[in-house]
């Protein structure tokens, strides 16, 4: 597979660990550009997502704070095309939620809210690390109306971060939990 991954902070760097441990290739997109140097000396990063390279992931992680996750939406979404599914990994998820399913039904992908149950007391790259939502619940709010075959996909492409478990849930009752 090919992941995709805006923000090499703690979740997104271990995100990036995980998939690549795996295996897999991981494009980034990093503000900071020595995290993003970092990144690719540890051999974690195979590549830059980029406009261009987007529609090529089967999955795209946002791993930004909310404002920063729609402004990339916003920005990227019309260059998704139908193939990655795209997951959004902040602490809430009403407004993001709303967002990204109003972007990807004006562009043609697939959103889903997501909640890493997982983390540290500690931030940054320096800290990620490739098992750390091993045994941890992830948190999905699928679009209205999702069916088991798109469900099946995310446990598929989410299976080499190793949580322990998926939770189905309704942004309302994410953010009231």
């Amino acid at each position: 597979m090919i992941i995709g991954i805006c923000g090499l902070g703690l979740i997104g760097g271990s995100f990036a660990r995980a998939y690549s441990a795996a295996g897999h290739a991981v494009l980034a997109l990093e503000s900071n550009r020595s995290v993003l140097f970092q990144a690719v000396k540890a051999g974690v990063v195979q590549g830059l997502l980029t406009k261009r390279s987007a529609s090529s992931c089967d999955l795209i992680l946002i791993c930004l704070y909310p404002q920063a996750a729609v402004e990339f939406l916003e920005s990227f979404g019309p260059f998704f095309g139908p193939v990655p599914l795209v997951i959004d990994c902040c602490g809430t998820k009403r407004a993001l939620t709303q967002e990204g399913m109003s972007a990807a039904q004006r562009h043609g992908f697939t959103f889903l809210g997501g909640h890493p149950m997982a983390g540290t007391q500690y931030s940054g790259f320096a800290h990620s690390r490739a098992n750390l939502f091993r045994g941890a619940p992830m948190v999905i709010v699928p679009p209205e109306g999702a069916d088991q075959a798109l469900l099946d996909r995310v446990k598929a492409v989410l299976s080499p971060a190793g949580f322990g478990c998926l939770t189905v849930t309704t942004a309302q009752r994410h953010d009231q939990i």
